[in-house]
């Protein structure tokens, strides 16, 4: 570079950083922040009102250790469908009657799609063919799993011949609980086993938990590890806020779900092994259980762990010790 540039660009400096030439510059930046909020409120006309939002954590502090309370008080403030900015993630919220049967109703084929959690993208778990809690779109796949589980797992005709299961299961703590007259009896853990054996009933007509002392290492590793299931999956993750960050797994809950997940599958997997040798297709009778019906519509293991963990996360949801 020669020197006659040099002192060309240092006199270029000298000049805009002159007195004179500042209120040009302060002019030209706010000529610029004004475009750029301008772009910005155009883009956000068309969502709904809410609560002012903080540069890069939007909303998130205004979520109180109450969400649900704070959604209220905006409501209020707001009308009934509120606009949200959780990290860089919008979120609109109904909380009306009326906004409610709109979602979930009137427009349910548009917004029936979830946002999988960064936590539970486990591979080899295709959500759209896989999951009704968890599919990204309606699709086809979708719906065949939902006619299978409203025609063959929570058809009246289902619930109702599982009622004598939890009758019995029911009588058997009863009985137990009779049995321990005089004697400490935990009940949190009676019915922790007999919940979980009505499941497994349900779902491999067995009962996974011998005997309602809740002693050994087996029930209390059943416990522990459904009660960490739901502890982790309930904890904030900062890769669902801000999705950039979700290779980097910097709470480090996708490996620790992961391999609560893989423990979990590992209970089931011997039973899954065991009747798929020896399953045969029912001739027009009705499937024994769960993982007959499984059995029976060809799927393969994975969509059987899957299915067999969010049958257990909507039938039975424990609460963690503290």
């Amino acid at each position: 570079m020669s020197m006659a540039v040099v002192i060309h660009a240092a006199a270029v400096i000298e000049r805009m950083l002159n007195l004179s030439s500042l209120p040009l510059i302060l002019l030209a930046l706010l000529s610029a922040v004004y475009v750029i909020l301008s772009s910005s409120k155009k883009k956000a006309d068309h969502l709904p009102p809410g609560p002012r939002q903080w540069p890069i954590i939007g909303n998130i502090l205004h979520m109180g250790k109450l969400p649900h309370i704070s959604m209220a008080h905006y409501a209020k403030a707001h009308g009934p469908l509120i606009s949200l900015r959780l990290g860089s993630q919008l979120v609109i919220v109904g909380s009306s009657p009326e906004a409610a049967a709109e979602i979930l109703r009137t427009q349910d084929r548009f917004l029936s799609a979830r946002k999988i959690p960064s936590g539970m993208k486990y591979k080899h778990v295709d959500h759209d063919s896989m999951s009704l809690l968890w599919a990204t779109k309606c699709g086809e796949g979708w719906k065949n799993l939902r006619t299978l589980c409203r025609n063959e797992l929570f058809s009246g005709k289902a619930i109702e011949a599982q009622a004598s299961l939890r009758e019995k299961k029911v009588g058997e703590m009863v009985e137990y609980v009779r049995s321990r007259q005089g004697q400490v009896v935990s009940i949190g853990d009676s019915v922790f086993t007999t919940v979980f054996n009505t499941l497994t009933n349900v779902l491999f007509s067995k009962d996974f938990i011998n005997g309602l002392e809740h002693k050994g290492s087996a029930a209390g590793g059943l416990q522990s590890l459904t009660s960490r299931l739901v502890e982790l999956s309930a904890v904030p993750n900062v890769a669902d806020f801000y999705p950039i960050f979700a290779g980097l797994d910097p709470q480090r809950l996708y490996a620790r779900l992961t391999k609560t997940y893989e423990a979990a599958c590992a209970l089931w997997a011997p039973h899954i092994r065991e009747r798929r040798e020896t399953h045969v297709p029912a001739a027009g009778g009705d499937p024994q259980d769960f993982l007959d019906v499984f059995l029976e519509n060809g799927f393969d293991d994975h969509q059987i762990n899957w299915l067999l963990m969010k049958e257990k996360d909507m039938l039975f949801v424990p609460n963690p010790k503290p």
